[in-house]
């Protein structure tokens, strides 16, 4: 199972709506592939979008110990697709465990999950905006870090922020964390030269556009809980996101057999 993270500690940037529909995408629409979504962020937007029953134990629970990863997975409305569910409960058991401190406490979601990796091509992680216990769960078992941006004032310096993190983050927690790429979100032709400048700095994947047009069908995307696939296929969003993902899968590829991806 190879796991994809979608991380910016700056919210607003388009993180949900792209994981989602990456997730169909490689699950339904592209290659087939066996995905397991997990939500990390205690809004549960995404739990939502795919279904997921509240009622049910959650992830929550998982870092709790209250719950197996068997009873806490649940199937979602497309076959390819399973979630490890989140609820507002991860902001009280963020609490419970900082305030416990019985040593580590970010490797739970980890060893959780070995007994059924083999089941999964792909799990990707949609993370909020902040760094909690829930976070450093996922970035515990994150092959392939993809920071989302916009193209903003602060597009470049947020990113830069992230980096200094996630340089802590391997430091305190002997992790290996590196950036795979960025990906710049709903951006136009006038965001040129923010894109030239996170070239220079980031492996930037390929961007993805904005527009009046793009958020009308988002929009839909989210309210009638269907992905950009299933709404309208052939535009510039869809089209974007299935160049991101080729990108994506040929440098998870070549990081196997050792080639180099310009």
């Amino acid at each position: 199972m190879r796991t994809i993270g979608i991380l910016n500690w700056k919210g607003g940037t388009g993180k949900t709506t792209l994981s989602i529909n990456m997730a169909y995408a490689m699950a339904e629409y592209l290659d087939s592939l066996h995905v397991l979504f997990i939500d990390t962020d205690k809004q549960a937007n995404a739990s939502d979008w795919f279904g997921a029953d509240h009622e049910k134990p959650s992830f929550a629970d998982l870092l709790r110990r209250e719950a197996d990863i068997e009873t806490v997975i649940q199937r979602t409305r497309y076959p390819h697709i399973d979630i490890l569910p989140a609820s507002a409960d991860l902001l009280d058991v963020n609490i419970e465990i900082l305030k416990d401190g019985k040593g580590r406490q970010d490797n739970i979601l980890k060893e959780a999950l070995a007994p059924i990796r083999d089941r999964y091509d792909i799990c990707i992680i949609d993370n909020p905006p902040d760094s909690s216990i829930p976070v450093l769960n996922g970035l515990e078992i994150v092959d392939d870090l993809l920071v989302v941006c916009v193209p903003d004032a602060f597009a470049v310096k947020g990113v830069r922020v992230l980096q200094t993190e996630i340089d802590s983050y391997n430091e305190q927690l002997s992790l290996g964390l590196s950036v795979r790429g960025v990906i710049l979100n709903r951006h136009t032709a006038f965001d040129w030269p923010i894109y030239q400048e996170l070239r220079t700095r980031y492996p930037v994947l390929p961007t993805i556009r904005g527009g009046r047009n793009t958020q009308q069908w988002l929009d839909r995307v989210i309210n009638e809980k269907k992905s950009i696939f299933e709404v309208c296929p052939r535009s510039g969003y869809a089209r974007d996101l299935v160049r991101l993902i080729e990108k994506l899968m040929e440098l998870i590829e070549a990081s196997y057999t050792g080639a180099r991806v310009l």
